[in-house]
């Protein structure tokens, strides 16, 4: 890991470190890299922990984590961003994403919500074929990682979790996704790390770039031949 980003996380271990989950995702995604940290719960409000905290976003948790540094400047101290999710509105990012279907959808509210309940559907009777499917979007190195027999297991309890107990939060969030918001990115006043795989299927590389540019203290590390989930374990083992 480049020195600069030794020293930011050596700066952030006194303060209390948050986990905001991807969507469909949950707490099992820690396992992928087998660390633990205290997560979010976005199901039932926020309530953003005395601190002030940092926050480690993953993916639509990273989109996440950048709304609530804009609103609430003086609650987080820094953000670590992984594979983040930029806003739709920073660039035209949205036909080089995998899930693309997903949030042409959650455009229209009541199409968003039968999509969800099909998808919800799959993962109770066959998550094996739904798992399947979303890992033919991924690219070499997050098929690695989730066909392995350990990663394939962890995969659909994250995917359980997503379209399970955190279905709630899935539904909230996505649809305010997809809405204009890249005018907030300017509020973010405290210091932000960019994690980014060079090959990521789902969050398009290109999206860091344009957060790297529209932020006021960005530091970006790239992860050469790394995806979505793969960049995922390797910015989570860190020290």
């Amino acid at each position: 890991m480049p020195t600069g980003a030794r020293a930011a996380q050596g700066a952030s271990r006194g303060m209390k470190q948050i986990y905001l989950h991807g969507l469909p995702g949950g707490a099992a995604e820690l396992e992928l890299a087998g660390v633990t940290m205290p997560v979010l719960d976005r199901n039932d409000g926020i309530d953003l922990p005395q601190g002030p905290p940092h926050l480690v976003g993953f993916s639509l948790g990273a989109a996440l984590a950048l709304r609530l540094a804009a609103q609430h400047p003086d609650k987080i101290a820094r953000l670590t961003l992984i594979s983040p999710a930029a806003p739709l509105d920073l660039g035209d990012f949205l036909p080089d994403m995998a899930g693309q279907t997903v949030f042409r959808a959650a455009r229209h509210r009541s199409v968003f919500h039968a999509l969800t309940m099909v998808q919800a559907g799959m993962v109770r009777l066959a998550p094996d074929l739904l798992a399947r499917q979303l890992i033919a979007a991924c690219d070499a190195s997050d098929r690695a990682l989730l066909s392995s027999n350990q990663g394939a297991c962890i995969f659909r309890r994250i995917l359980r979790q997503g379209y399970g107990v955190n279905r709630p939060a899935y539904l909230r969030e996505v649809p305010h996704y997809v809405q204009p918001w890249a005018d907030d990115l300017a509020r973010v006043t405290c210091p932000v790390i960019l994690h980014h795989g060079t090959v990521d299927t789902w969050a398009p590389p290109a999206m860091t770039t344009a957060l790297a540019k529209a932020l006021p203290k960005a530091e970006v590390h790239m992860h050469e031949g790394l995806g979505h989930y793969a960049t995922l374990v390797e910015a989570l083992k860190c020290p």
